[in-house]
C-alpha cells in the first residue's frame, strides 16, 4: 500500500553501531516502529552521513564504542556539524567520568546495552516531541 503522506513526514534517525547483529536487530525495529533508519557501522561513516545524508537526519543513536573514534569525539563532531542535532546514547559498559563528559556535550539519553526497544522507541518519542 502507498502512503499519501509526502516521505519526509517520517522521522529520520542515523543508527550508528558497529556489530552487525545488534545494528541489523536495532534497524528492524524502528522501521517496523515507523522511523527511515539510515545505519553507519563506523564513526567516520556516520561523520560522512551527517555531512550528505540520504535523508535529513532528525535524530542520532550512537554507539559509544567504536573501533575507528571514540564515542565523545564523535559526539563533539556532531555537535559541530549539528548542534542541535538530539544524540541518543547507547553503551555496553559504563564510565562515570565518560557519562558526565556525554552529558556535558548535551546528550538527549543514555542507555546501557541491551536496550529495551519499548524504552528506547518511547525515550526518541519524548526527544523529539521536545
Amino acid at each position: 500500500m502507498i502512503s499519501s503522506l509526502p516521505r519526509r513526514c517520517q522521522i529520520s534517525v542515523l543508527l550508528v553501531e558497529d556489530e552487525e547483529l545488534v545494528r541489523d536487530a536495532m534497524c528492524r525495529a524502528l522501521v517496523r516502529a515507523g522511523y527511515l533508519v539510515q545505519t553507519a557501522a563506523t564513526g567516520h561513516d556516520a561523520i560522512g552521513l551527517l555531512r550528505t545524508p540520504i535523508e535529513p537526519i532528525d535524530v542520532v543513536l550512537l554507539d559509544i564504542q567504536l573501533p575507528d573514534v571514540s564515542g565523545i569525539d564523535l559526539c563533539a563532531k556532531f555537535r559541530e556539524l549539528h548542534p542541535h542535532l538530539p544524540v541518543l546514547v547507547c553503551t555496553g559498559c559504563t564510565d562515570p567520568e565518560e557519562s558526565a563528559e556525554l552529558v556535558r556535550l548535551g546528550i538527549r539519553g543514555y542507555f546501557a546495552k541491551p536496550i529495551p526497544m519499548d524504552d528506547l522507541l518511547a525515550t526518541m518519542q519524548r526527544v523529539l516531541a521536545a
